[in-house]
């Protein structure tokens, strides 16, 4: 420890965070992981259905969970939960929430890109409105305006 930090210790203030524990780039990290559990999960899905299982369990789709593609993503939203709880503590949740539901636009840009399923303009349109409607919602609040 440097004296400057100890110093700012002393004086009750707080170390600065190294870089990669910064919010932005946790709540980034967030989206991500439960963007990829969720790509995870659906390879294991598509991998196990062709997976003899016993008849009277085979709506459960249960036989996924003896596939590594399942393994990761679950342990990807494992992951994605410690993250989380590490986000909330430094993130008011009306910011964080929306921000790593972005997932909800990165899930069908992967399915795209690394699974092969369909993507068109009704899809982008949906995707836009979502990217919008976060920024709508995180973003401060203006200043206020005196009444007239």
């Amino acid at each position: 420890m440097t004296e400057a930090e100890s110093a700012a210790l002393s004086r009750g203030g707080r170390l600065a965070a190294p870089w990669y524990l910064s919010a932005p780039l946790q709540l980034g990290l967030n989206a991500a992981l439960v963007t990829i559990s969720e790509l995870l999960l659906k390879k294991g899905a598509l991998a196990a259905a062709g997976a003899p299982d016993p008849r009277w369990l085979s709506w459960t789709g249960i036989a996924a969970l003896g596939s590594g593609w399942v393994v990761a993503g679950i342990f990807s939203y494992l992951l994605s939960f410690v993250n989380w709880l590490y986000v909330l503590r430094r993130v008011p949740l009306h910011i964080a929430y929306p921000v790593t539901n972005l997932s909800h636009a990165l899930i069908p840009l992967g399915a795209w890109m690394l699974l092969g399923e369909r993507f068109g303009p009704a899809r982008a349109a949906g995707i836009a409105l979502i990217i919008a409607g976060t920024w709508f919602v995180v973003r401060p609040p203006g200043p206020r305006r005196a009444a007239a």
